[in-house]
């Protein structure tokens, strides 16, 4: 009795979804948004905190001027997988995203950590963003006193310095439900508040670069202490990390894909012109206000407002904290978005409460889902401090892009017929082949942490001068001879609206660059200063 219990258990853990049961078409959302919807929406919900609040912080404290070059780097390590994120959401165009590629390909077990994962990390970002929007509605209508007040006539102290924040932030908790009840109506209106938010940032973003051009100096970026790269060289690198997280909105563009009018199409292409778009803006507001002020007078918090406020342009200043107001708006409004979407498909099968994933037939939102994110979200603002709970939890975005690069790689080997099996052409893959193909993916994932673990710290196992390097290039080259030997077996023809080219080179590249980011010493430094909140003291 016992033993079938076990065995219904492990193969309850292990189940995934067939084609049969795919709830693509099912959810009757109303789609409203099209291509340009799309673009707006994910340009929206990874330039808020990136452009206002992360870009000051690591000119300052990080790379100096040299901040240009680590954007393009680091939007060079991101761009890695957005190409196998672009597949996944053609081949699967569900709402539930990341959730549904990891539910389709590993399996409910894997699907349910990572679901759970990316709920809560969704609802300490749009707490954490919402904390932060109320300090620059604090700074334009109030002058910082109600920060100053809640501290004073509302401090507490629990115990546990580092989770709790030691006073409530109100106005922020208001913000979380308000952007709720928002999100409520329907997708008409929340797509017009969105488009809204994202349109007032765009021109108040493109207003900043075109005024701040007049009031450059080059001898900000040479003619300075410490030069164009005051930190160093290497921190270009740890800046590119900082600003990783920056670029990494991209990864809640599929659960648009119930509500778009062409999915398959347009969350592809949506992701790849809002991630360049973006890519953009980090470099020309970068080069804009790091030549505008030197580097070491610029001010972590509301740094823009105060380069135009020292030029005597006092007007700008206005303009920047109304800018960044409507871009954080935006980015809480998509992040909460997202996470009510994942709360709906993980309630719909069973995993969360069932009555999260009911639609409102009246406004065809899941009104249920959206509250539960609502209430839950509030709470994290009134009693923890959210930079350290994002220092907790971040790395579960990595982690989620290792899984996605994997699952491309194993859906193209795989013998069975996949969900939307009427894209893929499987004939030439036998069973045999998908085997090999899943000890060769698991040789290259133990080789790749071996080698990118070994650099890190190797050195404190086997103290030998540049042992570190010349052992992690002996596993990278293990790792490389599995990956070609990869290459060589017959794969499916992929033969949806978009696939990811050079398969299993790019999706291995893309975990390679993904595990040297987490072993190295810098993530640690990362998530404590670059909360969209955290400054240094």
């Amino acid at each position: 009795m016992v033993r079938c219990y076990w065995r219904a258990f492990v193969e309850q853990l292990g189940t995934r979804i067939r084609p049969e049961f795919m709830s693509y078409g099912r959810a009757e959302f109303a789609r409203v948004y099209d291509l340009m919807d799309c673009i707006s929406w994910g340009t929206g919900v990874m330039m808020g905190a990136g452009v206002f609040v992360y870009l000051p912080i690591i000119i300052k404290y990080v790379t100096g001027p040299g901040t240009v070059l680590a954007y393009l780097l680091g939007g060079l390590l991101v761009y890695t997988s957005v190409f196998s994120f672009a597949e996944l959401a053609s081949r699967f165009p569900h709402c539930g995203g990341t959730y549904v590629y990891n539910y389709t390909v590993f399996g409910e077990f894997v699907a349910s950590l990572m679901g759970i994962s990316l709920l809560l990390q969704h609802l300490v970002m749009a707490a954490d963003v919402c904390i932060s929007l109320t300090e620059h509605i604090d700074y334009l209508v109030f002058n910082n006193s109600l920060e100053r007040f809640e501290e004073k006539q509302f401090s507490y102290d629990f115990g546990g310095d580092e989770i709790f924040a030691g006073y409530p932030h109100f106005l922020a908790s208001l913000l979380v439900l308000l952007i709720s009840v928002v999100l409520t109506t329907k997708s008409q209106v929340n797509n017009f508040v969105g488009s809204w938010a994202n349109n007032i940032s765009f021109i108040m973003v493109a207003l900043i670069i075109f005024v701040g051009a007049f009031f450059v100096d080059f001898n900000n970026w040479f003619n300075i202490r410490g030069g164009f790269l005051p930190y160093g060289y290497t921190s270009v690198f740890k800046g590119a990390i900082v600003i990783l997280s920056t670029y990494l909105g991209f990864v809640d563009l599929p659960c648009l894909s119930d509500e778009s009018v062409r999915p398959k199409q347009d969350i592809s292409n949506a992701t790849h012109v809002s991630f360049f778009f973006v890519l953009v803006v980090y470099v020309a507001v970068s080069v804009v206000v790091s030549l505008a002020a030197p580097y070491y007078s610029v001010n972590p918090n509301f740094a823009m407002a105060n380069i135009f406020m020292d030029v005597n342009v006092p007007w700008m200043a206005y303009v920047v904290e109304i800018g960044s107001i409507a871009a954080l708006f935006s980015t809480a409004l998509c992040i909460l978005q997202a996470a009510s979407r994942l709360a709906f498909c993980m309630g719909r099968d069973g995993i969360l409460f069932r009555f999260l994933g009911v639609i409102q037939p009246k406004s065809r939102v899941p009104y249920n889902a959206v509250m539960g994110c609502g209430f839950l979200g509030c709470i994290v603002p009134l009693f923890f401090d959210s930079t350290y709970l994002i220092r907790l939890s971040e790395m579960g975005y990595l982690l989620n892009c290792v899984l996605v690069n994997l699952a491309v790689i194993l859906l193209r080997y795989r013998a069975e017929a996949c969900p939307q099996a009427r894209t893929v052409t499987t004939a030439t893959v036998t069973k045999e082949t998908e085997v090999k193909s899943i000890l060769h993916v698991i040789a290259i994932s133990l080789w790749v942490v071996l080698c990118t673990s070994w650099f890190r710290y190797g050195l404190t196992i086997y103290n030998k001068p540049y042992s570190n390097y010349y052992i992690s290039c002996i596993f990278l080259f293990i790792a490389l001879c599995h990956c070609f030997a990869l290459s060589r077996l017959p794969q499916n023809e992929v033969n949806s609206e978009y696939a990811t080219p050079m398969v299993p080179w790019l999706p291995v590249g893309s975990i390679f660059v993904i595990m040297l980011i987490v072993f190295t010493e810098t993530p640690p430094f990362v998530w404590m200063v670059c909360s969209p909140r955290s400054t240094y003291t």
